[in-house]
């Protein structure tokens, strides 16, 4: 290990001295951040691995330190500096990989990253839970590497891993998800915990196998059990769009049914398709910058929130497409609550986590939001963003 690696993992430990619950996560959500880190868990007999990403979009990453701690809580203030260091580290300018492994937890806990820039002091803080309960078991490879996104691009090959040699089944679900209905609607579509899949395979560890179809794909060593790891089949733009029916379907919240109708009836035709979105906007150059702003927002939607389904098509994605970036993200366990300076809206998610997406939330509805919606959906088709 080189000094840089050095100083990197073994800075001294800082306390950092404020609860997860006192901090600010918005940064997690924002495609402009100066640091992002991600995480992917997997669970296997008898431990815990977690592989990190730590990736820099200014500076290179000697020009921060790492910290890493355990918290037992979120509400705890002191975290304990880990003794361990991590291991497989592989570096570049701005980015750093690497895994840490840890004994089967009797109960969860956090694994919490510090970053901060040596010269601002500027600080972010990213973690992970270590939950026993985790259901994801096994994982993917392409071209040799773990694949660490939740969506797998139709017509490319892919590895599966376990830590066992028993056989895996592969159930595929077909069902196109509807979107997450408005933040102050009455019924909200529920999903199965436990889903019918319409079709199932078997695939040894180790053997290849190619998704050829749009959907859900649950990969099990028992199909009883929550236990497994599920990735969505999606096109190789994803998480972009740009076929006109692809396009159409996330308009579904700033038209009026008779808008929405007639962009379903255009089907692939974009000179009709066009027209509805300058009926809309009013105006050619807001025409323009609606479609702009507005699936750029779906594509960070999905590329944040892709669970089951469509990221844009979650109750996070809902929120973050039609407002934005909130202003602040705070996070406790089994919520997560976004705050909107401007309109003074406060929404909170609640962890509703499945075999098919263990960090699925599902919003709290409140027919309060009605007002807040509609005058924001207004801006949009003024496009005012």
């Amino acid at each position: 290990m080189n000094r840089f690696l050095l100083f990197l993992f073994f800075v001294p430990a800082r306390s950092m001295a404020q609860p997860i619950t006192g901090l600010n996560f918005r940064e997690w959500y924002n495609p402009d951040a100066e640091i992002a880190v991600a995480f992917d868990v997997v669970r296997l007999s008898n431990q815990m691995v977690v592989d990190f990403t730590i990736s820099s979009r200014q500076l290179p990453l000697e020009k921060y330190s790492i910290t890493w701690e355990r918290r037992d809580t979120y509400t705890q203030r002191d975290g304990n500096a880990l003794a361990e260091t991590p291991v497989g580290v592989v570096d570049s300018e701005k980015q750093k990989k690497g895994s840490w492994t840890f004994p089967f937890p009797p109960a969860s806990w956090l694994l919490v990253a510090k970053v901060t820039n040596i010269e601002s002091k500027t600080s972010w803080t990213y973690f992970k839970q270590i939950d026993p309960k985790y259901p994801a078991n096994g994982w993917l490879e392409k071209d040799g590497q773990k694949l660490q996104q939740k969506f797998l691009t139709l017509k490319k090959s892919y590895q599966v891993k376990s830590y066992s040699e028993a056989p895996l089944f592969v159930s595929v679900y077909f069902n196109d998800f509807k979107p997450a209905t408005p933040p102050f609607a009455d019924q909200v579509d529920q999903v199965d915990r436990f889903m019918f899949y319409d079709s199932t395979f078997r695939l040894a560890v180790g053997e290849m196998f190619t998704p050829t179809r749009p959907g859900v794909y649950l990969i099990q060593r028992d199909t009883n059990a929550a236990e497994g790891f599920a990735f969505l089949g999606v096109t190789d733009i994803y998480p972009k769009f740009s076929s006109i029916a692809d396009l159409a379907e996330p308009l579904l919240y700033v038209t009026t049914s008779d808008e929405f109708a007639q962009i379903d009836l255009a089907g692939n035709d974009k000179a009709k398709f066009d027209k509805v979105i300058l009926d809309v906007t009013g105006d050619r150059e807001r025409a323009k910058n609606f479609m702009r702003s507005y699936f750029r927002r779906v594509e960070l939607a999905n590329n944040y929130f892709t669970s089951y389904k469509h990221g844009w098509k979650t109750d996070r994605g809902m929120i973050y497409l039609i407002f934005g970036l909130p202003d602040e993200v705070s996070i406790n366990d089994g919520t997560e609550t976004w705050f909107y300076k401007s309109s003074r809206t406060r929404f909170t998610f609640v962890k509703r986590g499945s075999v098919y997406d263990p960090g699925h939330y599902v919003l709290l509805r409140d027919k309060r939001f009605a007002e807040t919606w509609f005058s924001t959906i207004d801006l949009w088709r003024k496009s005012r963003f």
